[in-house]
C-alpha cells in the first residue's frame, strides 16, 4: 500500500519544480534583455562631447571590425535567447541543478560582454576575443548540459519523443561549436575571428546530417 503522505510530498515537490521553472524563465529573460540594452550602450554615444557630426562617419569606418565584434555578440546573444525559449517550451518543470545551469550559462555569456567590452576599448585585443570564444562556447555548452540534464531526468515534456528531444539537442549545438573553433583565429585580428564564425554553416550541415543518419524519418 502506497504511503499517501510520500504522494502528498512527490505531488508538493513537482509543483515546486514548476514554479521554479517559471520564475527561471522571467529571470532569464530579464538578464537577456539588460544583455541586449548593455550591447547598445558599448556604441558610441550620441551625447559624448568628443564626437561631432562630421566625424561621425569615420568612427564607424576606422572601427568597422570591432563593430563587426559587436555585430557577432548581438547575433549570438538573440541566438541564445531564441534558444532559450526553445528549451524551456519544451519543459514541464525544472530542478535545482537545472537552473544551476541555466544561470550559469547567464554568468558566462555577461562574462562574454565584458570581453566584448575589451575589445572595443583596445581595438581588437587578441586576449579580449579568445575570451569572448571561450565564455560564448562555454554558454553555449552549458545550455546543451542543461538539455541533456533536462532529458535524465524527466523534465522534458511528455509532448515530444525521443527523437525531437535529440534534434533540439543538435540544433543547439552550431553555436559553441563555432566559439570553439574561431578560439584560434583570435591572434590574426578581430576580421579573420569574426569570418571564422562561418564555419557555423558547415557544422549545422554536418550535425542536420548526422540527426537524419541517426534518425532517418525526422
Amino acid at each position: 500500500m502506497k504511503n499517501p503522505l510520500k504522494k502528498k510530498e512527490n505531488e508538493a515537490a513537482v509543483q515546486r519544480d514548476t514554479m521554479l521553472l517559471k520564475s527561471l524563465t522571467i529571470v532569464v529573460n530579464v538578464l537577456y534583455a539588460l544583455m541586449i540594452f548593455q550591447v547598445f550602450l558599448i556604441l558610441p554615444r550620441p551625447d559624448d562631447p568628443e564626437l561631432e557630426y562630421s566625424s561621425l562617419e569615420q568612427v564607424y569606418s576606422d572601427n568597422l571590425t570591432v563593430l563587426m565584434v559587436i555585430v557577432i555578440g548581438l547575433i549570438m546573444i538573440l541566438i541564445y535567447w531564441i534558444q532559450f525559449h526553445k528549451l524551456m517550451g519544451n519543459l514541464v518543470r525544472s530542478s535545482t541543478v537545472h537552473a544551476s545551469l541555466a544561470i550559469f550559462q547567464m554568468i558566462f555569456l555577461m562574462i562574454y560582454l565584458y570581453w566584448v567590452r575589451f575589445d572595443m576599448e583596445f581595438d581588437g585585443l587578441t586576449l579580449a576575443l579568445q575570451m569572448e570564444s571561450i565564455f560564448l562556447s562555454l554558454a553555449g555548452f552549458t545550455g546543451a548540459l542543461s538539455w541533456v540534464y533536462a532529458r535524465r531526468n524527466n523534465l522534458t515534456s511528455d509532448q515530444i519523443d525521443e527523437q525531437e528531444e535529440v534534434s533540439i539537442l543538435y540544433s543547439i549545438l552550431p553555436e559553441p561549436l563555432a566559439a570553439l573553433f574561431s578560439l584560434p583565429f583570435a591572434v590574426y585580428g578581430p576580421g579573420v575571428w569574426t569570418l571564422s564564425f562561418l564555419v557555423i554553416i558547415p557544422i549545422g550541415i554536418f550535425l542536420n546530417w548526422r540527426k537524419k543518419k541517426l534518425y532517418p524519418e525526422t
